[in-house]
């Protein structure tokens, strides 16, 4: 968004490193996002991360977007010494933690997001196998030109920051 993606993405044969940027997804200005057009109410899509982040600043994972002002973040954070799975909604530019959840990072963290309708519903799995919902369903409306205005549509993409500010509970 707003920038050229060849400058934050690299090929690796494990798959793709999207560096982060000094902006998050709030930012009007270029962030470290590679975004996908969502072309339908009912679709899921996951993403298998191999991130540890080193900071409270450092932030991996998935949005779903319509503008900076209206959007979802589902990524990997961290807080103290601990790790963070962390579900944030943003709505007219006012952004609230859904929820957060203590996670251990020994492997990959696979992230899923499943939309059904109007609803979303963000899920992981550490171990590859059984997912945990997140937060609930949530409502995707805010993603909607009908709420949120715009002419762009719903995007979803992959995602990191090195200036994360969703805080865990």
């Amino acid at each position: 968004m707003r920038g050229p993606r060849e400058n934050f993405i690299t090929s690796t044969k494990n798959g793709v490193k999207v560096n982060p940027m000094d902006t998050n997804i709030k930012a009007l200005a270029p962030v470290s996002a590679l975004f996908h057009r969502l072309q339908h109410e009912d679709f899921e899509t996951s993403v298998t991360l191999d991130f540890k982040p080193k900071s409270e600043k450092e932030l991996a994972g998935i949005t779903c977007y319509q503008s900076e002002r209206f959007n979802y973040v589902f990524g990997i954070t961290k807080k103290g010494k601990d790790y963070y799975i962390v579900l944030e909604r943003t709505e007219k530019g006012a952004s609230k933690l859904v929820a957060s959840e203590k996670i251990s990072l020994s492997k990959t963290i696979k992230l899923q997001i499943v939309g059904e309708n109007d609803n979303l519903s963000f899920n992981y799995t550490v171990d590859g196998k059984s997912f945990k919902n997140l937060g609930g369903p949530v409502s995707g409306d805010i993603l909607s030109t009908d709420v949120a205005g715009g002419f762009t549509g719903s995007l979803i993409g992959l995602y990191s920051t090195s200036s994360n500010d969703i805080v865990p509970n």
